[in-house]
């Protein structure tokens, strides 16, 4: 990556960027370039595998979802894949993770669950369990948030 391609992701990382009705222009007019040449400057960035996504993030307390929790989730392993789809493609989840087990805890899939209740969180992730055949599972429920943010990789 040159110089041009960090000054453009440092500018795209700033959170309240995505606040205005045309982020592209303000962040091109912040650059001094034309918003099409920075168009095709981001395009490039996400070709070359730079740039993944763009996404904005929500909190979900705010969003009215008070019933938040990272749930884990004992998996065999020749299912995990086929697991982790069906969680991932549910519209309350928000994030998806397979990690390695610890010993003691043998849960393998987490899943970041918003839901309105504590009723409608188990509604859920019964929901989840039925659709998955995943049976045991941990729930961790959210109690206070203190940091929700994006990675910063070029301060």
């Amino acid at each position: 990556m040159n110089e041009k391609d960090i000054e453009i992701i440092r500018a795209l990382q700033n959170e309240e960027v995505y606040l205005t009705l045309d982020p592209f222009g303000e962040i091109a007019r912040d650059l001094g370039m034309d918003k099409s040449k920075l168009l095709e400057a981001v395009n490039d960035l996400k070709e070359r595998g730079a740039i993944r996504r763009f996404g904005a993030a929500i909190t979900p307390h705010k969003a009215g979802f008070t019933s938040n929790a990272m749930v884990a989730w004992e998996v065999d392993e020749d299912m995990e894949e086929a697991a982790a789809g069906i969680m991932a493609a549910h519209p309350r989840v928000s994030h998806c993770y397979l990690r390695p087990p610890f010993e003691d805890f043998p849960y393998t899939l987490y899943t970041m669950t918003h839901a309105n209740s504590p009723e409608d969180l188990d509604e859920i992730l019964e929901e989840m369990s039925e659709k998955t055949g995943v049976k045991k599972r941990r729930v961790l429920k959210s109690v206070k948030e203190f940091k929700k943010s994006s990675p910063v990789y070029f301060p």
